[in-house]
Parts: structure tokens; sequence; C-alpha cells
């Protein structure tokens, strides 16, 4: 039997929605932008999402005024049968104590909410990391030993 070690555990986070609570496994990621700065942001752990997404309004920590700057590329998103318009761009992220300075992201305009701001996909940061879920309890697993 093969035995996996996880030296972290992260809380889903609890949200309220009309149909009553879900939860969901939220990743704060710092985005690092113009001389070291950093600004937090809340992203949903998606092993769907090949790409990291973040809202259009992210666009000035990428440098640039409109999210329109970036190379336009179409997107397959879960919920639509059509493609939607996303702008590619490279960002400096700091995921679970690793930086990668030289991360593919896309923006696009994310429905508003409270509680996350993008979509960490599996591009350049999965590979470092091992993960684990325990859906019962609400936890993702990780480790930087797999």
């Amino acid at each position: 039997m093969v035995h996996k070690v996880f030296e972290q555990v992260l809380r889903f986070r609890r949200m309220l929605t009309p149909s009553g609570p879900i939860w969901l496994p939220i990743v704060d990621v710092d985005l690092i932008y113009g001389q070291a700065e950093r600004i937090i942001v809340p992203m949903i752990f998606d092993t769907g999402a090949v790409t990291t997404i973040l809202d259009a309004s992210y666009a000035p920590f990428l440098g640039a005024e409109t999210w329109t700057e970036g190379e336009p590329v179409p997107v397959d998103t879960a919920g639509s049968a059509e493609s939607v318009q996303a702008y590619r761009f490279i960002a400096c992220l700091e995921v679970l104590g690793r930086t990668f300075a030289d991360c593919p992201v896309w923006l696009m305009q994310l429905p508003p909410n409270d509680f996350w701001r993008g979509l960490l996909g599996r591009q350049v940061i999965f590979e470092h990391f091992g993960f684990g879920f325990w859906e019962s309890t609400h936890e993702l697993l990780v480790t930087a030993n797999p």
C-alpha cells in the first residue's frame, strides 16, 4: 500500500448560496507586481482548469490599463457550449510558499462574488506539489515532497 505524507492542510471555505451552504477549496495566492508589491487573490483550486484564470479587474497589476491588452485566447468553460474570450498575460505568483515568476494567466470577466477572484489552474504550478482531498472534512492536503 502506498502512503503519502502531506505537510499542509488547507480548510475549504464555507460559502452561503440561495440553495444552502457549499464548501470551496480556496487558496490565497500572492500576485506580485511592480517593485515586489503584493496583493492576495483568493482562488478556487481547480483541477479542471489547465491555466490559471484571474478576473479582468486585475489587469493593472499585470501592467495593463485594460484586460483586453493581452493576447486573445478563446476559452472553453464547463458551463457553456460556446467559447468565451480571455486574454493571456504572464504573472508572478506565489502559491503555497513557492514563487512562479513566469506563470501564464488568462484574464476574463468572472461573475462577481465575495469569495474568490480566480481559478488556480494546473499549468506551471501543480507539477511542484502533490495534492489530496478529503471532501467530507472539507480539506485540501498539500505536499511539496511528492
